[in-house]
């Protein structure tokens, strides 16, 4: 680390200035030792607009009387900050031992600031009793591991070793008063911090903390974050690649926590871009029937942005590794209604918002369901979905098609077919080609181009009819959706509509809308679907006013709120038809969140898979990778190398062949 720019010693406390800056004030507090040079990649690493300063308590105070205890540390830390910046507001970042200074600092402090504790640990007998005999299986997993593989007289002594320290843990979490220390130092000052640390149980903050966690537990058992879970007013989670110690050592681990710590206080002061909570849409429920990578990475980032965020979902989602959840409420797939309305009542969302279009018809049906018997509650769900009486039109194809042509909006000419003479007639009036599309369906199912009149009655057939029990057997296992079985079972017919073909380049426009009035939006062309007709995979930014006045037309007719997803066709004049409105969470919502993308980027979608064509690798190097939620990085790589299996291979290949010819 570069020289001090000044050196500030007084009352028994050592503070220096690192670097000048222009934006309030960040006070590093090192670990056990009050070694700057821990911290040194993270300063390095900084790029925020703050003054840095970094603070220590030393052994003794102005008196020559020793500090011993967590509580006069901060008391003396505070008193020779209050010197040296005097009354202007800063904000504490602790590492280790320096995290509790850090919080008790806050504690004692009269005016406001954001408390960042990397890799904070305090006494392991004042942990939520389930977080410490989770540690305590944790480690005692590890050592057995470890045991195991020594020779026979030498895991028998070490095994003898363990379980006596296992007795005095268990011994020690029941003593009340004073404890001794866990461990002891190499220094002086660690041997002062490991006694403070057996002594000092930290008490509530009124105020904002971000917890900075370490993915790799060795060190503790457990996961930093879940000790300090409620024991502040405002908590946010962020997580770093590497373990207690290599979280500030090394160079990216050191340069990630730096760049968690600028980003949270820019957006702290209103600097960074992108949408923000305001009143009226602070508070957001997700409810998702599906398992979709989307919902949890549009979480992550309106949680980094702000957001109170609470989830409904299935087991096994990727929602569970989102860190910072305001409410994580399960959704039982027998009484999903009931699952719902409690997640709703818990939560008391300003928003709910839709993963799939399932979610939509149960909250819709929620809704009728209530009938009136809870005004506050149906209130929140039209607040949410729109108004009552525009459902069925935003249900069906041809409804929005037609509300669309009301409000100027180009829209290829369709209507609901119920037989297949019905679809001729269509045929002999506006020729071919033309696509057929069931309502309700996404992600490429259930639409068909037809581009011969010897394949209407095939393709008609196909998406007219209940689902095969093939296709619900591969959606069960595969996709992990049991809806099909259901409308095998009770072979339920899906409506058909057949629209006029327009030939062009497929383009989205992803919003958030509130009340009617579209406050954010980005329009982008599509460059590479992840199948035929199938989601978006790769996507280019692009200005089109065409694209974005369509969509604050169809926002302002529905008087929507939440995020919605407008499809697209541009044809060679640039002319934007409206060809479909996702009322729900789409894959590009979370670019809303960040600052706006210049336009020409282009963005591969994670997880993204890797094409087989040479000619598409280079869309590997943009892949937008959520940096900053390193679990959700492990999991997408995960849904990612799965879709590599032979098994799920040869069912994608042959749903594929099966799409081309007969979509379902």
């Amino acid at each position: 680390m570069a020289g001090p720019l000044t050196v500030h010693v007084s009352g028994g406390v050592r503070i220096e200035r690192l670097r000048d800056g222009s934006n309030g004030t960040l006070v590093l507090v090192p670990g056990l030792d009050g070694d700057p040079d821990e911290l040194a990649g993270v300063v390095a690493a900084y790029a925020g607009t703050e003054t840095l300063y970094w603070a220590a308590p030393m052994l003794l105070d102005g008196d020559g009387e020793p500090v011993e205890t967590v509580e006069r540390m901060a008391e003396l830390l505070v008193a020779a900050l209050d010197e040296v910046v005097a009354d202007e507001d800063y904000h504490l970042a602790g590492y280790s031992f320096g995290g509790l200074l850090a919080w008790e600092m806050a504690r004692q402090r009269t005016t406001p600031g954001h408390v960042f504790l990397v890799e904070a640990i305090f006494d392991e007998r004042f942990w939520d009793r389930r977080v410490w005999l989770g540690a305590l299986r944790h480690r005692m997993a590890n050592q057995l591991t470890r045991i195991a593989k020594l020779p026979p007289r030498q895991a028998i002594a070490e095994f003898s070793r363990r379980a006596e320290r296992l007795l005095k843990r268990f011994a020690r979490r029941k003593a009340s008063g004073e404890a001794q220390a866990v461990s002891s130092g190499d220094t002086d000052a660690g041997r002062r911090a490991y006694r403070a640390i057996a002594q000092y149980k930290p008490q509530y903050y009124e105020g904002a903390v971000t917890v900075v966690a370490a993915t790799d537990t060795k060190h503790f058992g457990c996961d930093t974050a879940q000790i300090w879970r409620g024991l502040a007013r405002q908590e946010t989670v962020r997580r770093v690649v590497g373990d207690h110690l290599t979280i500030v050592s090394d160079p990216n681990a050191a340069a990630a926590v730096a760049d968690g710590i600028a980003r949270d206080l820019s957006t702290r002061r209103g600097l960074r871009g992108g949408l923000r909570p305001e009143p009226g849409y602070e508070r957001v429920l997700i409810v998702s029937t599906m398992r979709w990578f989307s919902a949890a990475r549009l979480s992550d980032a309106m949680v980094e942005a702000g957001f109170s965020v609470s989830v409904c979902r299935l087991s096994g989602h990727p929602l569970e590794l989102v860190d910072g959840l305001a409410g994580d409420y399960p959704l039982h797939k027998s009484r999903p209604l009931r699952s719902i309305e409690a997640a709703i009542r818990a939560s008391k969302p300003d928003l709910v918002m839709c993963d799939d279009e399932r979610s939509l018809v149960l909250l819709q049906r929620l809704h009728s369901r209530l009938n009136g018997r809870d005004p506050e509650l149906g209130e929140i769900l039209t607040r949410s979905l729109g108004r009552v009486e525009d459902w069925p039109t935003m249900a069906s194809r041809t409804g929005i098609a037609m509300m669309a042509d009301a409000a100027g909006v180009s829209a290829p000419a369709t209507q609901v077919v119920k037989d297949l003479n019905a679809v001729r007639e269509w045929v002999d009036k506006h020729g071919l080609p033309a696509m057929l599309k069931t309502d309700g369906s996404s992600g490429g199912r259930g639409v068909a181009p037809v581009g011969e009149r010897s394949a209407l009655e095939p393709i008609w057939r196909a998406l007219s009819s209940p689902p095969t029990p093939l296709v619900a057997v591969k959606r069960a296992l595969v996709n992990r959706e049991l809806q099909s079985f259901a409308a095998f079972a009770l072979r339920r017919r899906p409506t058909v509509n057949v629209q006029e073909f327009r030939l062009g380049r497929d383009a989205i426009t992803t919003v958030f809308c509130h009340k009617g009035e579209v406050l954010a939006s980005t329009c982008l062309e599509i460059v590479l679907a992840s199948e035929a007709r199938g989601p978006s995979a790769v996507v280019r930014v692009v200005d089109h006013p065409g694209m974005a006045d369509a969509a604050r037309q169809i926002v302002r007719r529905f008087g929507l709120s939440g995020f919605y997803g407008l499809d697209f066709v541009l044809d060679e004049a640039d002319t934007a038809w409206l060809v479909e409105l996702n009322a729900r969470i789409t894959p590009t919502c979370h670019l809303l969140l960040d600052a706006p993308r210049p336009v020409g980027q282009v963005i591969a979608l994670f997880p993204f898979e890797r094409p087989k064509d040479p000619g598409l690798a280079a869309y590997s190097e943009c892949v937008d990778v959520p940096v900053r939620a390193p679990l959700l990085v492990e999991r997408g790589q995960q849904l990612a190398a799965r879709q590599h299996h032979p098994v799920r291979r040869r069912v994608r290949e042959w749903t594929s062949r099966t799409r081309a010819e007969l979509p379902l």
